[in-house]
Order: C-alpha cells, then sequence, then structure tokens
C-alpha cells in the first residue's frame, strides 16, 4: 500500500482571516446550499411528482437521492485524495446538475429516478468542501472556517419555503429543478474561478470494485430502512435488498483487508477515530429523530385530550424556524472554539446540549415555550456536532486521507438519522391510539420517542466523555499540527515527508493488527443498525394492541364491531377469532413462520383487518366453527391417547 503524500509545488494556504478567505468560504457555503437544494427540496413538491408520474411510489421518490448518495460518496472521498479536492468537487456539481435537468425533463418515472440518482451525487459536496476547506486553511482558522461552511447554508432554509411556495404553484414542480440547475451552475463556475485546488495529494489508485461494494451495501442497507415500513419490512423484495447489503458489505471488509490501496483503509482506523464516528452517529440519529417528532405533534390540537401537541399554541412558522439560527450559531462557534480548547471538548458540549434539549422535549410535547428552546438547542446540538465531528476526524488522520475521513463522517450523520428516525417512528406507529374515531399517536409513543433519544445521547455523551479523557483532543491536535508531514505546516517551508513516513505499513501478524479495527467498526455501525432494528420489530411485537403471544400461545376474539385487530407473536402462536359474516384482509407478516386464514379470508362480507408482525411462530384467523371443529378434533385424539395408555397399562400388568 502506497501513502507517499504528493505536495503540489504552488500552494495557497491562507493563514489569518482576509478577504480572499472570506470569498473562498462563500463560494463552498453555496455550494453546499446547491446540493440541499438538490437533496431534500424536491420533497416539497412530493404530491406534484406523484400525480404527475401517476404512481404512488413516495418512498422511492423520498428516498432516491439519500441512497444514490450512499453509492457515490466513497468513490468520491478517495477520489478526492487522489485528484484533489476542487477537481473533484467540480465533478461532483456537473453531475449534480445533470441530475437535475434528468429531472426536469424526465417524460416518466423511470428517466426521473436516473436523474435523482446523478443528484444524489451532491451529498458528498459537504464533505468535499470540508476536506477542501481544511487544507486550504491554517488550523488556526480551518476549523472556524468549516463550522461556517458547514452550517450557514441553514440560514437560507428559513426563508426558502416563503421564496418556492408561489414559484411552485405559478410554475409547478419544474421550478424545483430549474432552481436547481442554476444553483449548480453559479456554484460550479465560482468554484472553478475562486477556489484553489488543495495542497495535498495521495498516490495511488481508486479500488473502484470497493467502492461499489461498500456503496452498493450501504445504499442496500439504507433503502431496507427508509422504505421497509412502507413496502412491507418481511417481503420477499426487502429481504433480498437487505440480505444483498449485508453481503456487499462483508464482502467489502473481505476485499479491503487484502487490496493494497482500500477505499476505506480498515488497518487505519484508530481508536479515536473509531469513537468520533460512534458518537456521531449515535448523537445524529437523536437530534434528528426528534427535530421530525417536533413536525408530527406541531399540529396536533391539545383539546383532543392526548396529553401533547402544540397546535394553536403559538405560530408553528417559528417552531419550524427555530433550528436554523441555533445550526449556524452552534457549527461557528464550535469551530471558534475547538481552536482553543479542541474538537473533542466542542463535540462532547455540542451532544450535552442535545441531551439537555432532548429531555428539555419532554415538556416541550405540551408546552409552546419549552418546545421552542427545546428545537433551538437541538439546532445548536446538531451545528456543533457536525462541526465538531468533521474537525474531529480530519485532525486525527493524515492529510492525504482528509477525503475519507471525512466522508465517513458524512455517511455516519446519515446512517444515524435513519436508523434512529425509523426506529423511533416504529414506537409511534405500535403504540397509537384512536380519538374521534381517527388514529392518533399516544402520548406513551411520544415520549417514549423522546427518551429512547435521549438514551442515544446519552451514550455518545460517554463516547465523547471517553475521548476527551483519552487526550484525543487538543494537546493532540496541536502536537499534529507541529509534526512532519501534516496539512498545518504551509508546503512552501515543509521538507519532504521522510523515508519512514512514507513506507507502507508493515502487515500485522496473524492478522492482529486487523482485527481490532474491524471489530470496532463493526460493533460501532453494525450495533446501531442492529440496535434500531430489534427495536422496531420488538416493539411492535411486544406492544400489539390486542394481544401478544410471547413464549406461549393465545386466543384473541375480535368484536362485532371492530375494524382492525393487531396481533404480534414471539416464539409462540396466536389464534384470531372473527366472527361469521366478516371477511379478513390480513396485512404483516411472520419471519420464520406463517400465518393460516382460509374460510375467513375467502368468504364475502363486512372487512376487518388483521395485522400479524412476529417472528419464530403460527397466526391462525378462524371462525367460530373452526375454533369448535379444532376442540372436538382435540378432544377426540386426547380421548384416543388416553384409551390407548390405559390399553398399554392393562397389557402390561
Amino acid at each position: 500500500m502506497n501513502d507517499a503524500t504528493m505536495e503540489l509545488p504552488r500552494v495557497v494556504e491562507e493563514h489569518r482571516w482576509s478577504g480572499r478567505l472570506i470569498c473562498w468560504l462563500v463560494v463552498l457555503t453555496l455550494a453546499n446550499r446547491m446540493a440541499d437544494t438538490a437533496v431534500t427540496t424536491p420533497l416539497m413538491v412530493l404530491p406534484q411528482m406523484l400525480e404527475h408520474f401517476e404512481t404512488d411510489q413516495a418512498a422511492w421518490l423520498n428516498a432516491s437521492a439519500l441512497l444514490a448518495g450512499a453509492i457515490w460518496s466513497p468513490l468520491l472521498a478517495k477520489s478526492a485524495d487522489i485528484f484533489g479536492k476542487r477537481r473533484v468537487l467540480l465533478a461532483t456539481i456537473l453531475v449534480s446538475g445533470i441530475g437535475s435537468v434528468v429531472c426536469l425533463v424526465a417524460p416518466n418515472l423511470a428517466v426521473f429516478l436516473v436523474g435523482r440518482l446523478l443528484q444524489g451525487a451532491a451529498m458528498a459536496v459537504v464533505f468535499l468542501t470540508v476536506a477542501l476547506t481544511r487544507q486550504i486553511s491554517a488550523p488556526r482558522v480551518a476549523m472556524t472556517a468549516i463550522g461556517i461552511v458547514t452550517s450557514a447554508s441553514a440560514i437560507v432554509g428559513i426563508v426558502e419555503p416563503f421564496l418556492m411556495t408561489p414559484i411552485i404553484d405559478r410554475f409547478g414542480y419544474q421550478s424545483v429543478f430549474v432552481v436547481s440547475v442554476a444553483l449548480a451552475t453559479a456554484a460550479g463556475l465560482c468554484v472553478r474561478l475562486f477556489v484553489p485546488e488543495s495542497p495535498i495529494r495521495t498516490s495511488g489508485r481508486v479500488d473502484v470494485g470497493g467502492a461499489l461494494l461498500l456503496g452498493g451495501g450501504l445504499a442496500a442497507v439504507l433503502g431496507y430502512i427508509s422504505l421497509g415500513q412502507d413496502l412491507g419490512w418481511l417481503s420477499g423484495g426487502m429481504i433480498v435488498l437487505v440480505a444483498a447489503g449485508i453481503a456487499a458489505l462483508a464482502g467489502w471488509v473481505v476485499l479491503a483487508l487484502r487490496v493494497d490501496e482500500p477505499i476505506v483503509d480498515l488497518r487505519a482506523l484508530s481508536r479515536p477515530l473509531l469513537l468520533t464516528l460512534l458518537a456521531v452517529v449515535l448523537a445524529a440519529g437523536s437530534f434528528q429523530s426528534v427535530l421530525q417528532l417536533t413536525s408530527l405533534i406541531a399540529e396536533v390540537s391539545p383539546q383532543l385530550g392526548l396529553g401533547y401537541g402544540l397546535g394553536d399554541t403559538g405560530p408553528v412558522a417559528l417552531l419550524f424556524a427555530a433550528p436554523a439560527p441555533g445550526i449556524v450559531l452552534g457549527g461557528t462557534f464550535a469551530g471558534w472554539l475547538a481552536t482553543r480548547i479542541g474538537p473533542a471538548r466542542t463535540l462532547l458540549g455540542g451532544i450535552a446540549i442535545g441531551t439537555l434539549a432532548t429531555f428539555t422535549m419532554l415538556g416541550g410535547v405540551s408546552s409552546f415555550p419549552l418546545a421552542i428552546v427545546g428545537v433551538a438547542m437541538l439546532g445548536m446540538a446538531a451545528g456543533a456536532i457536525g462541526t465538531s465531528g468533521f474537525n474531529l476526524a480530519t485532525a486525527l488522520a493524515p492529510p492525504e486521507r482528509h477525503g475519507v475521513v471525512s466522508g465517513l463522517v458524512s455517511v455516519m450523520l446519515s446512517l444515524g438519522g435513519v436508523v434512529v428516525t425509523v426506529a423511533s417512528t416504529a414506537v409511534l406507529n405500535a403504540t397509537t391510539t384512536v380519538v374521534n374515531g381517527a388514529p392518533q399517536n399516544s402520548a406513551a409513543g411520544v415520549y417514549l420517542y423522546v427518551l429512547i433519544s435521549g438514551m442515544l445521547f446519552a451514550l455518545a455523551t460517554v463516547t465523547a466523555t471517553v475521548l476527551v479523557r483519552k487526550r484525543f483532543g487538543p494537546r493532540q491536535t496541536q502536537r499534529n499540527a507541529g509534526s512532519p508531514g501534516r496539512a498545518h505546516v504551509p508546503t512552501a517551508h515543509r521538507a519532504a515527508p521522510s523515508a519512514r513516513h512514507r513506507r507502507a505499513p508493515t502487515p500485522p501478524a496473524a492478522g492482529g493488527g486487523v482485527k481490532k479495527p474491524v471489530q470496532r467498526l463493526a460493533v460501532g455501525i453494525g450495533g446501531v443498525l442492529f440496535a434500531g432494528m430489534a427495536l422496531f420489530f420488538g416493539t411492535q411485537i411486544i406492544t400489539a394492541g390486542d394481544g401478544t403471544a410471547l413464549l406461549g400461545s393465545r386466543q384473541v376474539d375480535v368484536g362485532p364491531d371492530q375494524e382492525r385487530v393487531q396481533v404480534g407473536a414471539l416464539f409462540g402462536s396466536v389464534d384470531v377469532v372473527v366472527p361469521d359474516g366478516v371477511h379478513v384482509r390480513l396485512a404483516g407478516r411472520v419471519a420464520f413462520g406463517g400465518t393460516e386464514c382460509e374460510r375467513a379470508c375467502s368468504e364475502p362480507g363486512r372487512e376487518v383487518e388483521v395485522n400479524v408482525v412476529g417472528a419464530f411462530a403460527m397466526v391462525d384467523v378462524m371462525r367460530p366453527g373452526e375454533v369448535l371443529a379444532d376442540e372436538r378434533e382435540e378432544a377426540r385424539e386426547d380421548a384416543e391417547d388416553a384409551r390407548e395408555r390405559a390399553e398399554e397399562a392393562r397389557d402390561g400388568g
């Protein structure tokens, strides 16, 4: 493996705040705004797109760009370290712009999804601007600059709905993609004209096979998590998707340990870097899930008597706008403070603010003033966590791997948000109640949702505390800043790296040096995935509204006026008895088990939905006559067994 660092003959590096540096940051912030517009703004016109393409596949339209971003990110991250951050940033903006054009003129859904696949490359813009900023400015300004670049575009999110809504109403959903094309054009030209190339690159080649395995595996797993609730978690297609994703990720690990230049060098993932990624994925999932909860309870009226609700208690627009200023303030301040106390401590501070904000939302779900305070603090936490995660990861890695480690942080931010949000939403869905004939989220589900996020924040706090106590913070960062071969020393005055720094690492004996990083990576990322999936399935099984069979059997009788029944089973069986004259429609699925519904599902009558969820179990839907027939058959079999035992005893006597 070749880790040699190539230094360009002409290096542009800003050592202090200047007009030129501010110009660079404005341009890079514009690029990040372009990325936000390409990836998230189309969700504003989702109903119009569904109507235009005559489809009900909202899940695919929602998740397509996210999944595409997971595929693009590993490839673009490694390419940036080899070919230059600015060059790859320009290529990424170009690809995203082409995707916007394709979406604009798409005659059908298939072509539109191809455009979204290209637009998904824009997700890499954030970590590319971070890596570029880290190398074109000195460390005493770079961390603050990263805070500005990663968070300043959020302020546009406050006014975007007010600007875009009248344009959409007049020109239709296509106007969103016209704006995306315009922003991509402007961002590309400005980056090309004003922003210099990164001063440090690494030699080598891009492991395309590894990039496809890693990106495809991440996309498949994220796709299962994002789409499973709409398409069926245990449907055949979803099972194949998640199995393919896990197989691809396993194949990538094997490949990464064998090739000389892997897309992500698992052997170079140090303990502090892995702890950083773990803290980021836990914290990102927590603050994103709580911010989503805010949108779910904002319109619920307290008059419903649910025990929560913010409708008619204050201006909802203020509730949605409150996080954006916090993101800008938290990101910028965390960057500035990191130059003085180190990014490990600012990461811990951001997580601590998020923890306090999350538990504040226990009162905020029913109090508008507390909700404003809570979401504003969550915005500050989000900005601080994102900025500190990028700053700490790049401080812990050599400059020739800034693109890759920034990409890893970006993937953790997305992964945590998807997993925790979907798992928490499952809690809400499993604890619904009925008010005035309409299903509503129960107070128990809402409070449990907040508590889950708070507990994950607490775990992230423990992880970040370990980082600080192990002195992976300011002292190590400052020591690295002055070490040979680091980007913190102006390249024009730096001696060439010594042979000791250029030498390929000695292969670990018997795999011992590789095993620990791989295990840590698997525990950190795989643990979050497993916990999210276990939380989802476990919650739905255990909290099934009409009955759960756990390590046993149970009978559930459906009332004459019931329209929906929800049952769960884990290592057990459930008999659902429906009255005559009812037609049953089965929903849900039992993993490693099955359902039986003969007469009730085939005979006409008033429709009743029987929703089943379980694993290693059996659910049988029957009429009362079938139950009686089964009981008579069991009684007859018991009588025959008793007679046979009596005869055997008499013969033996």
